[in-house]
């Protein structure tokens, strides 16, 4: 099919819509084109299918939650968070945020359907209690850093539309004896006081394992403080703890957590919507993206974000002098990247040899079509490429 990339950009504006007339028509496409036998377009409207599907917003159908739901007073925004009482620090800082305001994060389908029955679950927390069905407020949230878990924290409680009390527990360790036990203990005093959601950020800094030879007696301490406490409020309001290092939580850590999510890195078509969203479509059209997502295989999606502020930044510099392979290629030199992909690898590799890769990649396959326009060369050149069984004398 001649033009099929506009076909392809045509098809994914339309299926955003969530329109079941729209997804008849495309599913109408797909036959259509698999009579045609051309099984590059056919796999390109399935896996463009598939990732509208998977990426759909995660709202449930009814995240209204009840106020009676919750004991407590309502936190406005004249309240100020506790201190602490050697230093003034304040221990938490309170975000008020509405529906609209928090991102939606962008997450593989199994992760989606899950945060979508935690958000139905959180507001139904007095349907349940009428049930006599004891509902789960705690939830930790664990992974590799930059995977969005914060984001995910923020935009619960925007969902929620309730006060979100965020407390780095890193920031109330005392060298002080005995305040970081009373940090803890003001803290969750002061979020019992309100309905909100207590987000416990860098939680591993105090949850940690009490038998662990090299800690104190004082660490044991504050981790009992710790445990008592959110016992305490699991009867009283939301609990979401992160942590990126969930191997060195206490046992008992992890069972006051009903609910306990791992949030893995982006796959490649989750990194293809992140990046959609960073830039206009005027700067870079769907090939490029997909390129992008391609070479960020193991990214996070704080990683895939970096290089696209990366290639804003020197596109805003160059003006029209901006070329997308020299700007990929610099983001590779100057960032360096633990366990780095051979994707990323390959930027500077001959782009006959960078073609046959592409093309037969199955996480993203790449058309000729698709080629040519990444090249900037004509499809027969991409056709000449791919037949050429010998590249500067490798088989």
């Amino acid at each position: 099919m001649d033009h099929f990339s506009i076909i392809l950009g045509l098809c994914r504006s339309a299926l955003q819509t969530s329109n079941p007339a729209v997804v008849g028509h495309v599913q109408r496409l797909v036959r259509a084109l698999e009579k045609d036998n051309v099984p590059q377009q056919v796999s390109a409207l399935k896996k463009l299918m598939a990732s509208e599907e998977a990426l759909a917003e995660i709202t449930p159908s009814r995240v209204v939650l009840s106020r009676r739901s919750l004991s407590g007073e309502i936190l406005t925004p004249s309240v100020t968070s506790p201190v602490d009482k050697e230093t003034g620090a304040p221990l938490a800082e309170i975000v008020h945020a509405r529906k609209g305001d928090a991102l939606q994060p962008l997450f593989i389908p199994a992760l989606a359907t899950g945060i979508n029955t935690l958000l139905e679950e959180w507001s139904h927390v007095d349907e349940l209690r009428a049930a006599g069905v004891r509902p789960a407020l705690a939830t930790m949230l664990f992974g590799a850093p930059g995977t969005g878990k914060t984001m995910l924290a923020h935009y619960i409680a925007a969902q929620l539309e309730l006060p979100l009390i965020v407390a780095r527990l890193d920031g109330l360790i005392s060298s002080f004896l005995g305040t970081t036990a009373r940090n803890i203990s003001n803290l969750f005093s002061f979020a019992n006081r309100y309905k909100c959601v207590l987000l416990l950020d860098e939680f591993d800094a105090v949850a940690k394992l009490r038998d662990d030879p090299h800690e104190l007696g004082e660490i044991k301490r504050v981790v009992n403080t710790l445990l008592q406490c959110i016992d305490s409020r699991s009867e009283l309001g939301f609990t979401i703890a992160i942590t990126n290092h969930e191997s060195l939580l206490d046992p008992a850590v992890w069972r006051r957590f009903d609910v306990r999510i791992e949030v893995p890195k982006p796959n490649a078509l989750t990194r293809v919507e992140i990046l959609r969203r960073q830039f206009d479509a005027s700067m870079l059209d769907e090939t490029y993206l997909r390129f992008l997502a391609w070479i960020t295989d193991g990214y996070s999606g704080s990683d895939v974000e970096k290089l696209a502020d990366f290639l804003k930044r020197q596109k805003a510099i160059q003006k029209a002098n901006f070329d997308f392979f020299t700007g990929v290629r610099s983001y590779v030199q100057m960032s360096a990247y633990e366990g780095g992909s051979h994707n990323r690898s390959l930027v500077a590799a001959d782009q006959e040899i960078l073609a046959r890769t592409l093309v037969s990649d199955e996480s993203i396959p790449f058309s000729q079509e698709q080629l040519a326009t990444l090249f900037g060369c004509t499809q027969p050149t991409i056709s000449r490429w791919l037949k050429n069984k010998t590249i500067s004398g490798v088989k």
